[in-house]
């Protein structure tokens, strides 16, 4: 293999690697939060009970609201972001994983909590043809990204299976806001 096919090698592997470091990981203590960049990330249990199932034993059953809440004192825009298998992910604002979950009887290890979509408005207007009327402006709106607007919180819900004896160890993915363009 010459340098030239080893170099393209390397480099195209940093570009494929390159879109998962985006995302930073933070462990969740129970009954607490984490507040990083002015967002707070965490969870509360709404439902607890123990179950017990043939052939393997005793597991606690958790109903878990993860949370997602701007306290930064604006407004977060989360543009589309460009990877190497398109633009993905654009509403994306936390991956929540519970780290001791079974995925026993068809439940969920992780879930997503995902910003609406953020609309601006633009103006069009069509130049006529020679003999013709003048066309009108027309205001559309156009998606511009996603928001998470100050003070907004966005929830989702997600169950649980963990050993008997123990609580849900939770942590966040967390993909941080677009810094805004300086001029």
């Amino acid at each position: 293999m010459s340098n030239r096919s080893i170099c393209l090698l390397v480099l195209l592997s940093i570009g494929l690697v390159c879109p998962s470091i985006a995302q930073s990981i933070y462990e969740i203590p129970s009954n607490k939060s984490v507040e990083i960049d002015g967002i707070e990330y965490g969870y509360s249990v709404r439902n607890e009970c123990t179950k017990a199932f043939i052939n393997l034993g005793t597991f606690k059953r958790y109903e878990l609201m993860v949370y997602v809440t701007n306290r930064s004192g604006n407004s977060k825009v989360f543009n589309p972001r460009q990877t190497s298998f398109g633009t993905r992910d654009r509403d994306l604002l936390a991956h929540f994983d519970c780290l001791n979950a079974t995925g026993a009887k068809l439940t969920s290890k992780s879930i997503a909590v995902r910003a609406r979509p953020a609309s601006a408005p633009y103006e069009a207007s069509v130049k006529p043809a020679p003999g013709e009327a003048i066309a009108a402006k027309t205001t559309d709106l156009s998606q511009a990204g996603h928001l998470l607007a100050e003070g907004e919180t966005i929830t989702n819900n997600i169950i649980v299976i963990v050993p008997d004896g123990e609580s849900p160890q939770m942590r966040v993915r967390v993909r941080k806001p677009d810094k805004s363009p300086t001029r």
